[in-house]
């Protein structure tokens, strides 16, 4: 967990780089789009997010980690299994899927694997890409970098 010492972009808080273990656990393949949670909202009497970029595919934005959470529990009441939002340390072990590189394609940004600056995406600083734009890691998830902050 941690970013590695010669990350470019490294903050202070995100090193040193360390070892921890975390139990089994499952994560959406995508991020929750638009579409997903204006069911909750619709179902559940809550006021609908403002979109920026527009909203079906579009992943959610504007919502805080209260609403993530009533999202979560609303999803579990429906399906009968338990969701919860990832602890900090699975949702970095699932972001590097396992490597301990910068990201989990590697070092470089490289070109078209995440929306961000200078990451060769159509929508690098401009707009947000909807949910699955980008090819999925090992571990089947998509858009685990970039794109929109996440809960």
């Amino acid at each position: 967990m941690g970013s590695p010492e010669d990350e470019p972009q490294r903050d202070d808080d995100e090193g040193p780089q360390h070892t921890v273990t975390v139990p089994a656990f499952a994560l959406n393949r995508t991020e929750v789009s638009f579409a997903d949670y204006d069911r909750f909202a619709e179902a559940t009497g809550r006021t609908k997010p403002k979109d920026e970029w527009g909203r079906g595919a579009q992943p959610v934005i504007n919502v805080s980690w209260n609403d993530a959470q009533a999202y979560a529990d609303w999803l579990s009441e429906q399906t009968g299994r338990q969701y919860r939002l990832p602890s900090e340390a699975e949702w970095e072990y699932a972001a590097r899927a396992g490597t301990a590189t910068a990201r989990w394609w590697g070092e470089d940004l490289g070109t078209g694997n995440a929306n961000c600056q200078g990451c060769g995406s159509q929508w690098d600083n401009t707009l947000i890409a909807p949910v699955g734009s980008f090819r999925a890691n090992v571990f089947g998830l998509h858009d685990v970098l970039g794109n929109t902050w996440e809960w």
